[in-house]
């Protein structure tokens, strides 16, 4: 049980008019193992846009030479709090992700290439979070979180087929470096499960409400197909930290 709780934590093609699609951010995360504080990949950010709309992200798994291994694209319109995306892992041909339409979700994932695509469609709970939507839901119950609520919500699964019951809440207020930031914690919200499970820790940029640092199991495993618990660091470029 365990295994599988720890597997679950942290997009397939949808059809906008290329022509209105602008890259308007790139920046990437540096991934430690949270032990031993070794280098173990970078996840590499490209954020697209139609006007001030955040449509789509491609995201560029590369390990510590550069070399690309994995990627991911997630389509954040029209729902940015349940978004489609598509993970895949070149290494052994794991593969997840969702298809949202409408308010149904079919969930699929694939451990190795070999093995046969596995799927579900249903209508999730509300409120529903997957994936990278995560962020947006902080950002749209970021006063909440600062007055110390805490905030439940089922987060989908792909790999489990299935959604669990997490919760959020506020830690401190601190300076990250030389900003001010926002420290929370990620955790499965149920008595006995979150004993089996480590909470995530995640810091965000008060001024940007953006993603500064994550503790916990990564969305990425080793080249052995196990769980990798890091430190996620990430680096934006300056017109991104003056928003």
């Amino acid at each position: 049980m365990k295994r599988r709780i720890l597997i679950l934590v942290i997009v397939f093609p949808s059809f906008f008019p290329i022509f209105a699609e602008k890259a308007r951010f790139s920046y990437l995360g540096k991934a430690y193992d949270l032990k031993t504080g070794k280098f173990l990949y970078t996840d590499n950010h490209r954020e697209f846009y139609q006007g001030d709309k955040h449509i789509y992200s491609q995201i560029s798994y590369k390990d510590p030479s550069g070399k690309e291994f994995g990627r991911k694209r997630i389509e954040f319109a029209p729902n940015p709090v349940l978004p489609s995306f598509r993970t895949e892992d070149d290494r052994d041909g794991y593969l997840e992700g969702a298809e949202v339409n409408g308010k149904q979700v079919k969930l699929f994932f694939r451990r190795k290439s070999e093995d046969p695509i596995e799927e579900r469609t249903y209508q999730p709970k509300t409120p529903g979070v997957m994936d990278g939507g995560f962020d947006y839901f902080v950002r749209n119950q970021w006063d909440k979180l600062m007055q110390g609520e805490r905030l439940s919500f089922h987060f989908l699964a792909p790999v489990q087929l299935d959604d669990y019951l997490f919760a959020v809440e506020k830690i401190k207020e601190d300076k990250w470096k030389d900003r001010s930031a926002l420290y929370l914690k990620l955790e499965i919200d149920n008595f006995i499960l979150k004993r089996l499970v480590q909470p995530f820790l995640l810091v965000y940029d008060i001024k940007t409400k953006r993603i500064l640092q994550f503790e916990g199991l990564s969305n990425i495993n080793d080249e052995n197909g196990k769980s990798l618990r890091v430190k996620l660091v990430y680096d934006y470029p300056k017109d991104i930290l003056l928003e």
